[in-house]
Formats: C-alpha cells, structure tokens, sequence
C-alpha cells in the first residue's frame, strides 16, 4: 500500500464553521475529527490525521479557525500567529507538501483575502501550491462546479490565485438522504481526494526554498498589539 514512501503534509486552514474538520473526514472515509455544526472553533489547535490515496502517504493537518468562533479576536489572532509559525517550520524542513484553503461557499468574496494573503506571506517566495475548496454546497442548484465559474474571476480580482479547485459537499453520510444527496457526498470525496493526489509537490522541489527568518517583523508587531488588546480588555473585565 505504498506505506514505506514519504509523507506528504497536507495544511488544511480557514475560518471556524466552514468545514474544514469535515474535509479530513470525508477524505478520509470516517468521523475522526471533531466537527460542529456552528461557527464555534472545534479545532483549537493543530491536529494530523494519516490517509493512503493511490498508494501514497498524506498527512491531514487540520488547524484552528482564522477567525477564532464564538472566543473573540484574541482566539483569531492567535490562531493566526500559530498557523504562520507552523508553516514557516515546515518549510524551513522543506516539508509541505499543499495548503488547502477551504472556504464555505455563501461567504462573501473580501471576508476571505485578509486570511489568504496572510498564509501567503510567509509562503509566496515557496513553491508549495494553494488550492481552494468551496463547502456547502450540498443544495445548490445544478452542478456543484458552477460555483467555481461564479466566482473564479473574482478570487483573482482580490489577489486570490490558486493552482486547482474543488467545490464539495462535506455533510456526514447518513443512508437516510436522498440519492441525490449522497451522490454528491461521493463525488465530492473523490474530487478532494484527487485534488490532494494532483497538486501535492515532492519534497525535492522545496528544497531550494529560500531560507525564512524565526519571525516576520509584521508578525511580531501584530503578536504586540493582540497582548495589548489582552491586557486592556483584562483590566476592564476586573473594573466591573
């Protein structure tokens, strides 16, 4: 089954709610992160899952949700700062492998630059790709793949660009739905599955990856503000 090859690290991230635990479940093939079915963050913090496709290693590294859930702006900034470092360590070992931006797929196009474009300053002088995954598309109309063509122009009017697509449903399977139903979760299962197989770049490719410095300076100065955000907040919590 290929077991004794390299593992490929596969980086799930967005924000809470839009279906990213329910990705690694559906490739795969069984509920083994936590989902919620809200906006709260299930995730707090980065989990790897293994999975085999076509006889190759992955590793699914589900992370915490951009935008923090129900826990506020400190929880985000967190997340965010925490993500960062976890892909610059990866890539100073030259070890990812794909970067999954998974998206829900009713969410306005400008609530999802500021999260891409900060996961891409620390991975722009790499040549790790970026694929996009739209989620909720369980009950759209025709084709789950005309969401693409809605909205692929303007991604890219926002800077977004990415190498591939999938737009998925990612709902648990339940042998009650109709057919229709459970059709698209299989197709949608088979679409991330393949998109990961097809876009995965070997670990050869990063190794002339440019050298990246332990911390950004725009990363130290937001990791700043976020203590004084903390700080304040506490000292207004303990006033009451």
């Amino acid at each position: 089954m290929g077991e004794s090859g390299p593992v490929h690290n596969v980086i799930v991230f967005g924000e809470s709610g839009v279906g990213k635990s329910s990705i690694v479940n559906l490739v795969i093939g069984s509920q083994i992160a936590k989902t919620s079915p809200d906006a709260d963050a299930c995730t707090t913090r980065t989990q790897p899952y293994d999975v085999i496709i076509n006889e190759k290693k992955y590793k699914l590294w589900d992370t915490s949700g951009l935008d923090g859930g129900s826990f506020g702006l400190f929880r985000a900034a967190i997340a965010e700062r925490n993500l960062k470092t976890f892909v610059r360590k990866l890539l100073k070992k030259n070890e990812p492998s794909l970067l999954i931006y998974c998206v829900r797929a009713s969410r306005a196009t400008r609530a999802l630059v500021r999260h891409y474009q900060s996961v891409r300053s620390v991975t722009r002088e790499s040549p790790v790709p970026v694929v996009i995954v739209a989620t909720g598309l369980e009950n759209s109309r025709g084709d789950m793949e005309n969401w693409w063509h809605r909205n692929a122009t303007e991604l890219a009017s926002h800077g977004m660009e990415f190498v591939d697509h999938a737009c998925i449903t990612s709902i648990d399977d339940d042998p009650r739905d109709p057919m229709l139903a459970r059709t698209r979760r299989k197709s949608s299962q088979d679409a991330v599955r393949d998109l990961i197989f097809r876009n995965c770049i070997p670990r050869e490719q990063c190794e002339n990856t440019p050298q990246f410095p332990a911390e950004r300076q725009d990363d130290l100065s937001g990791w700043t503000l976020v203590v004084w955000m903390y700080l304040v907040s506490t000292l207004l919590s303990g006033q009451r």
